[in-house]
């Protein structure tokens, strides 16, 4: 396999550039590489996935994705596409965005129900 990481860096900048569709060539590169059912030479591991804000129509899937290569590289993509909310979207032309993101901890301050002391 080719190098994967350059190749999602490579589909990554020319998304940028344009209106992105589930469906069209470059999603479907990219869903080929993140959706691999016994890839050769990487590893995929999906590290975080959530659903994001939507609409009456669509909704949002934001996952993020950790590739390993066998020379040992690492990065991490986070994929955000509209999905179908209802039945009657299935099969829809949908945007997708895609990133190259990078693990970083961050400490919250959430404010909860409760009675100060």
């Amino acid at each position: 396999m080719e190098n994967v990481i350059d190749k999602l860096r490579e589909l990554e900048a020319k998304a940028s550039s344009y209106y992105r569709m589930v469906g069209d060539d470059d999603w479907r590169e990219i869903d080929d590489i993140l959706d691999a059912y016994k890839p050769e030479g990487y590893e995929i591991d999906e590290v975080e996935s959530r659903q994001g804000e939507g609409g009456r129509w669509t909704t949002r899937e934001i996952t993020t994705y950790k590739i390993t290569q066998t020379d040992g590289k690492v990065a991490h993509f986070k994929i955000d596409r509209e999905c179908p909310a209802t039945e009657m979207q299935e099969g829809g032309d949908f945007a997708f965005e895609i990133w190259e993101v990078v693990p970083r901890e961050v400490t919250v301050t959430k404010y909860i129900p409760g009675r100060a002391a």
